[in-house]
């Protein structure tokens, strides 16, 4: 099955390059392209081919997998349409950045007159190994026909699930994102507490690790407020933030609740920027 499936793979960073690297391990003969040339060689030991355009990775595939950093990339990539009549009829064009449900669908409606289908592929868990032992959870939204032309790729990154029609994968990922947001700004602001009242911050850490509020968010967010992180991770987990403002209604009252938690994890992000 694998031989038969081409891969392209565009957009190489913190994300894409381990994924990608997983799908050229699993076998599929894998085409990428990344805006940063330098960014390309991180792959180059698992034996890729190198793209020179977005249209030349994606006409020497069946299967295209996108994971640029924002929305305006995404749109930026398909604006003309190109990349999608390069894939070609039968083709499928799987999103694995993190964007608005709704330019998710939008993008479904573009590839259409092209012949392509489009999946949106949320990924989570994508830390470290997860990623590169194909392991992660994937959020899947898009039509049957199209999951089955994708099962064997989808099969060798990890554990993965069809929500519905395209643009819930979106929303499951941003479901996952905003309840991990939200335990970030608590597990951040308690530490933030526990200094006020006079505690040394990683002693109480380690404390509150070995009782009932240990988890994943404990362990990890007050790595996000170094300085040396601060800003970037403001800038990711903002976007993100800013995204599932649109989940619900502005009055959805479990969506005003998880925003307010999630808001104070990017304010006190902000505030770490501010006075560094």
């Amino acid at each position: 099955m694998n031989e038969k499936l081409r891969v392209g793979y565009i957009g190489l960073g913190s994300l894409g390059a381990p994924i990608a690297a997983c799908i050229a391990r699993a076998g599929f003969p894998l085409t990428v392209y990344d805006l940063v040339p330098a960014a390309m060689d991180t792959v180059a030991e698992v034996g890729v081919v190198q793209a020179t355009s977005p249209q030349e990775a994606a006409a020497a595939s069946d299967l295209l997998c996108v994971c640029v950093r924002t929305d305006q990339d995404m749109i930026d990539l398909t604006r003309d349409g190109r990349v999608f009549s390069a894939l070609g009829d039968g083709g499928v064009f799987i999103v694995h950045s993190t964007i608005a449900p709704l330019l998710a669908q939008e993008l479904a409606e573009q590839a259409k007159p092209h012949g392509v289908s489009l999946l949106d592929c949320g990924v989570s868990r994508g830390g470290g190994g997860a990623t590169v032992n194909g392991d992660l959870s994937i959020y899947l939204g898009g039509e049957a026909a199209a999951v089955e032309k994708a099962r064997a790729l989808l099969n060798c990154l990890g554990t993965w699930k069809l929500l519905g029609p395209v643009g819930k994968g979106m929303q499951g990922k941003l479901l996952n994102n905003l309840v991990s947001i939200a335990n970030y700004g608590m597990a951040a602001h308690i530490l933030e507490l526990a200094e006020h009242l006079g505690f040394e911050r990683e002693q109480m850490r380690e404390m509150l690790m070995a009782g009932s509020a240990q988890g994943f968010a404990m362990r990890v967010a007050p790595g996000f407020v170094a300085p040396d992180r601060a800003s970037n991770m403001m800038t990711l987990l903002g976007k993100d933030v800013e995204l599932c403002r649109h989940l619900a209604e502005s009055d959805n009252a479990s969506l005003r609740a998880l925003l307010a938690s999630a808001d104070s994890m990017v304010a006190l992000l902000r505030e770490k920027v501010r006075t560094k």
